[in-house]
């Protein structure tokens, strides 16, 4: 290690800069794994993992600026469920290195492309805006929704509430059998006694005690929305998943409309592994509004002929080709589905070679990755070189939107990847 940050104050400026802006990662057997940064809270950080750990430590990653953060933790408390509260001890610094390497799109002889790239910020401004064919689609799905369940609603805008920010964090729906016996609360779902929370400062009335409560979301990654559900007798999990259908048919229809601004453009894929990606993009009007450095896109990889994943990434580099750009970008928490698509599609496992050009120094890249492979695919090799200097300079260069500002007792910050 490089550098190593013991006093408990630069502890927390580094946490606050970096652990609730950058994607993080949790060390479990030697791997690392992506891991939900839920808020810091009274001087300890709360995340969510669904990983067991044979003790109490914890070590959670981010790489930025070339640098590998390695925060070293203490378990406080948690609800057994994949809540932990974890309080920092201190945070080593070291240059940080890719682990893993790509596959060459030759090698892999298929046709895979990126399509319908656009930016995560231009998705909630496309719902900031009033748009007939969504209240269309709205309307007509809020009148069949009323119909089977009288007491429903339909939130959808482009900035989020608190009931829909939670759910975003904890990455989990609300579905409440009764609030007024806990036993009847699954882990699956929404923190039982954060729900009472919610309710608590919500204008229901006491008599329904039971609620469903499903985000609307773009392509499974960004939230839109939610399809709410109340019911003064308990509801049935075959009511959550019909309402959980429900949702994901108002998401389609909306995209549908082509209300979100995605790219046109078919962009070839040069390499690909379970942490990143690198694609050719010309120089069109799309690519100037939606690829910029270390900005956060969503785009459509199709793999072969009748096989497609939605990504999630963060864009590392861009170079200048003479005719085209080479954009670098990786991946960021994709869903179940995708991982497992991706990881059958690349036969994960396999004996791999590394490709010395992942190796190269790039411009400023910002971090993020997936497992083992979370580390950049190209690094400045610029690193900190004092204590004092490392916590400042990361407190400077994450202060543009401190991701904990304005963090009330029961509120948790917003993850910088969503639109607010």
């Amino acid at each position: 290690m490089d550098k190593e940050i013991k006093d408990p104050e630069g502890i927390l400026k580094v946490i606050t800069a970096l652990f609730g802006k950058l994607p993080a990662y949790i060390v479990n057997s030697e791997k690392e794994f992506p891991v939900k940064i839920i808020a810091l809270k009274n001087k300890a950080l709360i995340i969510n993992t669904n990983l067991k750990f044979p003790t109490r430590e914890r070590i959670l990653t981010v790489v930025h600026n070339g640098s590998k953060f390695l925060a070293h933790f203490n378990l406080a408390g948690g609800d057994g469920n994949g809540i932990e509260i974890l309080t920092p001890v201190k945070i080593q610094i070291a240059t940080a290195s890719r682990q893993g390497t790509r596959v060459e799109a030759s090698q892999i002889q298929t046709g895979m492309v990126v399509t319908n790239i656009i930016n995560v910020n231009d998705v909630s401004k496309a719902i900031g805006f009033d748009d007939k064919k969504v209240d269309a689609i709205l309307l007509a799905y809020r009148t069949k929704l009323a119909k089977a369940f009288p007491l429903s609603s339909i939130f959808f805008a482009g900035r989020m509430d608190n009931r829909l920010r939670l759910m975003h964090h904890y990455d989990k729906d609300i579905f409440i059998v009764d609030r007024k016996e806990k036993s009847t609360a699954s882990p699956a779902f929404f923190p039982f006694d954060e729900y009472l929370r919610i309710f608590d400062n919500s204008k229901i009335p006491d008599n329904y005690i039971s609620e469903i409560c499903v985000p609307i979301k773009y392509k499974g990654y960004v939230h839109l929305g939610y399809v709410q559900v109340l019911s003064e007798k308990p509801l049935e999990f075959e009511v959550y998943k019909q309402i959980q259908t429900f949702a994901s048919a108002v998401s389609r229809d909306i995209i549908n409309t082509g209300v979100f601004q995605e790219s046109r453009d078919v962009c070839q894929v040069m390499d690909l592994s379970m942490g990143g990606i690198s694609f050719i993009h010309a120089p069109s009007r799309s690519f100037s509004r939606s690829v910029t450095l270390n900005g956060t896109i969503l785009f459509d990889l199709n793999l072969e002929a009748g096989k497609k994943v939605t990504i999630r990434g963060i864009i590392k580099n861009i170079r200048n080709q003479e005719t085209n750009f080479r954009v670098g970008c990786q991946f960021y928490n994709l869903t179940e589905k995708d991982t497992e698509t991706l990881e059958d599609f690349l036969n994960v496992g396999k004996e791999e070679v590394p490709n010395p050009e992942e190796l190269e120094g790039q411009e400023n890249p910002s971090s993020d990755g997936n497992e083992g492979e979370q580390n950049e695919e190209n690094f400045d090799s610029t690193s900190t070189t004092s204590e004092g200097e490392s916590s400042q300079t990361v407190l400077e260069e994450g202060s543009e939107a401190d991701p904990f500002a304005n963090h009330m007792e029961d509120n948790f910050t917003e993850n910088p990847e969503e639109p607010n």
